[in-house]
């Protein structure tokens, strides 16, 4: 297919191919694009696949030239890449476009970002704290609590309800004139705050009581953070605790492949200890290439970099109220993020490219950097 190509190096780990397809490519390319508008078409007064090939070209001659450039330049970069082995990280932006003459070579230039070549610094002999996490007691006790809670259940209890109860509830919204809408049914709410002023409006109410109620609801309008209340009337069906199943033997034993406590904790505890040596060796790792990585320079592809800053955008967006879509449409703003982040992009950028890289060092001193 590729009668000749050029390919260039460009700043930022880029590269530019110049690429001639030859003729026959382009002709095979073409003919089959049109043996499939003649098989798919439909025209009144022709049976689908039996529409005449110089009505076929006439009604879709420039829908076949668009498909036969595009699948002329897909199948001549695809080859391209395999041959010289290049990892791109975008789409291949044509910058130049030769005419699509029958029976002609066809040449085309592209440029797309690809994975950079990293060439190591000096790394051997590299000393990298080495991070241990223990586990305590008590972090394995913190483990036992938690299988307990997801196994507790919720016990109906005469009382009235208080904070941390749940109540099982009917709640229906109430319009300007009073009227009662959208009901719900058989909800159930956990009080868990004192300061959660929906929770306080409920605390003091029992199986069979009714009452009315205010919700806020918070939204965003225009960057500006507003308040909405909603008037509920609640009716209460039952008030619930939760019970948290006794932690013995036989506990133990419905939840686990074990017969009894002592041995489910072991269980935990070796867990705990597998994941803390793993959480170990990879901090030590991270640890140990980011110093590789100081003294290794290479150009980032400005695709990871703006594919970065949108990671980053889109984390932080939500934490001020931003629309993420009008952030990454505002072209100077864009710019200014990406320029406010930089180190962070380029290290984390940096970071991802290196991984396939292999490197050894030392790890000079232990260090507890996390007690659980």
């Amino acid at each position: 297919m590729v009668l000749q190509k050029e390919i260039k190096k460009e700043p930022n780990a880029k590269i530019s191919v110049q690429v001639t397809v030859d003729k026959s490519s382009v002709n095979e390319a073409k003919e089959s694009i049109i043996q499939d508008f003649e098989k798919s078409v439909k025209i009144p007064g022709f049976r689908k696949g039996k529409v005449p090939r110089n009505m076929v070209l006439a009604r879709f001659s420039k829908n076949i030239k668009d498909k036969t450039i595009s699948r002329v330049m897909e199948g001549s970069l695809r080859q391209i890449l395999q041959e010289d082995k290049y990892q791109p990280v975008s789409e291949p932006v044509v910058t130049e476009m030769g005419e699509l003459a029958k029976d002609e070579d066809f040449s085309f230039k592209a440029v797309f970002d690809v994975m950079p070549e990293v060439k190591l610094g000096e790394y051997k002999g590299i000393e990298s704290e080495k991070y241990v996490y223990r586990v305590t007691a008590k972090k394995v006790d913190e483990e036992l609590n938690a299988l307990r809670e997801r196994f507790a259940t919720l016990l109906s209890v005469d009382k009235k309800a208080d904070i941390g109860d749940y109540l099982v509830l009917d709640h229906e919204e109430i319009t300007g004139t009073g009227k009662r809408i959208n009901k719900k049914s058989e909800q159930t709410v956990l009080l868990d705050s004192e300061t959660d002023s929906f929770a306080k409006q409920l605390v003091g109410l029992g199986e069979g009581d009714e009452k009315e109620i205010n919700f806020d609801i918070r939204y965003d309008e225009k960057g500006e953070e507003k308040t909405m209340t909603l008037p509920l009337h609640v009716s209460v069906k039952d008030v619930k605790k939760k019970e948290l199943p006794v932690l013995d033997d036989d506990f133990a034993k419905d939840i686990s492949d074990v017969d009894s406590v002592e041995e489910l904790k072991n269980n935990i505890k070796e867990q705990l200890e597998k994941d803390a040596r793993l959480r170990s060796e990879e901090r030590t790792r991270e640890e140990l290439v980011k110093k590789v990585i100081e003294k290794t320079d290479f150009e980032l592809p400005e695709t990871m970099v703006n594919n970065e800053t949108d990671r980053i955008l889109s984390e932080i967006a939500p934490m001020h109220r931003m629309d993420l879509k009008k952030m990454q449409e505002n072209e100077a703003s864009y710019l200014e993020y990406k320029k406010k982040f930089c180190s962070k992009i380029k290290g984390s950028s940096k970071e991802y490219i290196f991984q396939g890289e292999k490197c050894s060092g030392s790890q000079k001193t232990n260090r507890t950097k996390q007690k659980y």
